[in-house]
């Protein structure tokens, strides 16, 4: 795939190929040189809420407000007490 520069110096990804890895203004990328070739790669963090055994666990940096997580997780947690009976 082929892209430009801005009138800045920065490298334009292509709408679609953003689209297809999910490439965001909040995404970070790692770039690097390999001889003549610039290489740019995503920097994948894990998700700070996971699930294990049931239990919500955090495990890292939290973006956003802990407080929809809570709600989302309370929610899911009644919802499958409920419909266990």
């Amino acid at each position: 795939m082929i892209t430009t520069l801005d009138k800045f110096g920065r490298v334009i990804i292509p709408k679609k190929l953003r689209e297809r890895l999910g490439i965001t203004t909040e995404t970070n990328l790692n770039i690097h040189v390999d001889g003549k070739r610039i290489i740019i790669e995503l920097i994948r963090e894990e998700e700070p809420l996971v699930e294990k055994d049931g239990i919500l666990v955090f495990t890292g940096k939290l973006q956003g407000e802990i407080d929809q997580f809570l709600i989302n997780d309370r929610k899911r947690r009644i919802t499958k007490l409920l419909t266990e009976g």
